[in-house]
């Protein structure tokens, strides 16, 4: 599945000074403070079948008739200073942190899936709450949270970030399967404390309001440049990581 929402989540990891245009990532997108993300969209139910080449449609992955909404971006005055937004923001433009993210309306299920996006509410709820990216179930709240990556060369590191959210030991068997990106090498670990960091999205010019570049930054929460970024992701550090195998793991 390369280029898919499983090859763009489940094995997304971020390497210092790589960044991707807008393009080459899809569309993508935690909570708003005060609003509990659960009321946005329905109970994940079980990842969806798909008739074809492959058996499942990821949580996260977008639909065709999922629309990304790019209103004028305005200048905005909140507590945390001076930053961009939109006029007459909802009550799901921004996390929990202030931080502005794109529009991405909810029809999943409707249309065709759009394996190469990656669903913007769907991962930064997925991310937020460490539900499996693939079925959109809760994982383990009483143990490590399994991340799936690609193999770069090296294990999962402390500290690594990533874009990709957590995964149940079925749907990650289902991954490894079906992604063909995985299939060429993957690294599995466990890990205590996912940390929610920063995001990936586009930078935005202080004076001028006009983005810096077409490419996705990965910004942190503590850097003022994310008062200016529109927000695409939540990023994660995985901290206290134990690699696995995958075949050891339970059903």
């Amino acid at each position: 599945m390369g280029g898919s929402a499983f090859s763009q989540g489940v094995e997304e990891r971020i390497e210092e000074g790589r960044a991707r245009s807008a393009d080459e990532r899809g569309d993508y997108g935690v909570r708003p403070a005060g609003v509990e993300e659960a009321s946005v969209e329905p109970a994940a139910a079980p990842a969806q079948p798909r008739t074809g080449r492959l058996s499942t449609v990821p949580y996260i992955a977008s639909w065709s008739r999922e629309r990304v909404r790019r209103p004028p971006l305005v200048r905005r005055v909140g507590a945390g200073g001076e930053g961009i937004g939109f006029a007459g923001e909802g009550a799901y433009d921004r996390d929990w942190l202030g931080v502005l993210w794109m529009r991405q309306t909810l029809a999943r299920g409707k249309g065709h899936p759009r394996y190469h996006t990656v669903h913007t509410l769907r991962q930064r709820r997925a991310m937020r709450y460490m539900l499996c990216q693939v079925c959109g179930g809760p994982t383990p709240e009483d143990g490590p949270r399994l991340f799936v990556l690609r193999d770069v060369g090296r294990p999962v590191e402390e500290g690594e970030r990533t874009t990709a959210p957590p995964v149940c030991a079925p749907c990650a068997r289902i991954s490894v399967r079906e992604c063909p990106r995985l299939r060429e090498g993957h690294v599995a670990a466990l890990v205590d404390r996912p940390h929610a960091w920063g995001v990936a999205g586009i930078v935005h010019h202080p004076a001028t309001l006009e983005p810096l570049d077409a490419a996705l930054r990965e910004v942190s929460y503590e850097d003022l440049a994310v008062r200016w970024t529109l927000a695409h992701r939540l990023v994660m550090t995985l901290h206290d990581c134990t690699p696995v195998d995958l075949d050891a793991l339970a059903p």
